[in-house]
């Protein structure tokens, strides 16, 4: 058997997308219900989520201030930019794992594009970020911050974020859902990726050394496209250049792989 896709193959995936990404309605009522569950009989329901992530941020940013020798005043608000954003970034890859066996019980009954799934976690990261875009609000206030015009840059830096979300989603959930104990592994990975990337540190404090940290970094250079412009910082051009090819990388790697193995995800469940 052809580990390369057929053309029959490459329709039914191109139909996948196109019926998936129409069925907005059900990826964003899976989503909207995954977070009114997971908080169901809280006392503070969803806002849990801005609570955990506050008390994270006023805790690791207190320490850290002095370990950096930094101003609390403007590492705090620096760091609860770049946990936000990297709250979504890490949440993406490690919902996406379980993007299409946590919905195993669904796809066992019906035929649904298995595009839904992978919009649904995208959507319900973006419903946390929402929730915690309230800290940074709420730091920024404290701090007496005033967001400059860059921060307007940060809106296509979270459209680039979430259109490269769906490839790497879809790649991800394939995989994980083929082999079981993959999860783990991009766990692990994950936490080294976290170090890696310069959400408690400023790319400033490189020096100018070992610049592939960031510029092979694909969570670095998406966290600084949304994180930059709120920190007050115009993005370069190079930044976008970087996220699309990025982007373009994943695609060229997903659509293949979605087209030969998206069949076979009901069997693997």
């Amino acid at each position: 058997m052809s580990l390369f896709p057929t053309g029959a193959d490459w329709r039914r995936a191109a139909k996948d997308l196109v019926e998936g990404l129409a069925a907005w309605h059900i990826w964003t009522l899976l989503a909207f219900n995954d977070i009114r569950q997971r908080y169901k009989r809280s006392r503070f329901g969803q806002f849990w989520i801005t609570l955990s992530t506050g008390i994270f941020i006023a805790g690791i940013g207190s320490v850290y201030s002095f370990l950096f020798g930094q101003p609390v005043e403007t590492y705090i608000p620096y760091l609860a930019v770049n946990i936000v954003i990297w709250g979504m970034l890490a949440g993406i890859v490690t919902d996406s794992t379980a993007a299409f066996t946590q919905a195993g019980s669904i796809l066992g009954q019906q035929a649904l594009p298995k595009t839904i799934f992978v919009m649904r976690v995208i959507v319900r990261q973006l419903i946390i970020l929402a929730h915690n875009l309230v800290i940074i609000a709420l730091v920024f206030l404290l701090f007496g911050i005033v967001p400059t015009a860059a921060a307007v840059m940060a809106v296509p830096g979270l459209l680039l974020l979430a259109v490269a979300s769906l490839p790497a989603g879809m790649t991800i959930g394939l995989l994980c859902t083929r082999f079981r104990d993959l999860p783990q592994i991009i766990q692990s990975l994950l936490q080294v990726a976290f170090f890696l990337t310069p959400v408690m540190w400023h790319v400033d404090q490189l020096g100018g050394r070992v610049p592939y940290v960031i510029d092979f970094n694909p969570f670095a250079i998406f966290l600084l496209l949304v994180a930059d412009p709120l920190h007050g910082h115009w993005p370069g051009i190079g930044r976008y250049v970087q996220a699309l090819a990025i982007i373009g990388t994943m695609v060229l790697v997903t659509a293949p792989l979605f087209a030969r193995f998206r069949a076979r995800i009901v069997y693997w469940l």
